[in-house]
């Protein structure tokens, strides 16, 4: 539940945040092609749920793979964010290599999330536990754009990615309890 709630309120802060990340990068006057833009998100994000499939035939734990997936998702963020902040030449490349990237972790995110909720949360109480951690999801996004004007877009993507190494450390902390879990005798 809470790489949930993490990855989702990172997730929406991104959704709100790329539009301006990109009309940032690029020269002045200039049009941003936002319908190319976001039609190549979401064929990232297609491409991650594909590597989902592929994932499952390696024989690798779901709890791993969830691990490395919101570990790439928070370096790709800090990336995009750092592209911004620093300007360098070839930032525009950097940010929408990053976010790409970051689009196909959410792709692989979906069904992970999905098979994880399925193992380790009761179908009885699904519903009372998924909504519990709507709240802390909501509460990392309200915060996250009262402060909007003081953070700016760097800002938000650096909370987002803070936000993603606190998931990190929760998908750890389920590989610890899977591996606990499977070390029981029967």
């Amino acid at each position: 539940g809470a790489v949930q709630s993490l990855f989702e309120g990172a997730m929406y802060i991104f959704v709100l945040q790329w539009p301006p990340a990109f009309k940032m990068l690029v020269a002045k006057g200039a049009s941003v092609p936002f319908g190319t833009i976001f039609a190549c998100l979401m064929t990232a994000c297609m491409l991650g749920s594909s590597v989902f499939g592929l994932l499952l035939k390696t024989g690798i734990s779901v709890e791993n793979f969830v691990a490395g997936m919101v570990a790439v998702s928070a370096a790709s963020l800090a990336g995009a964010a750092w592209a911004l902040q620093s300007h360098p030449r070839g930032a525009l490349h950097i940010a929408a290599v990053c976010f790409f990237l970051f689009e196909a972790c959410v792709g692989l995110y979906f069904p992970s999330v999905g098979t994880l909720r399925s193992k380790y949360v009761p179908n009885s109480h699904k519903s009372a536990v998924m909504n519990l951690f709507r709240v802390p999801l909501n509460v990392i996004v309200i915060t996250t754009f009262l402060q909007i004007d003081r953070l700016g877009v760097v800002g938000a993507l650096a909370c987002a990615s803070c936000v993603l190494s606190i998931a990190f450390a929760s998908a750890v902390a389920l590989r610890g309890k899977k591996e606990k879990v499977e070390d029981k005798p029967k």
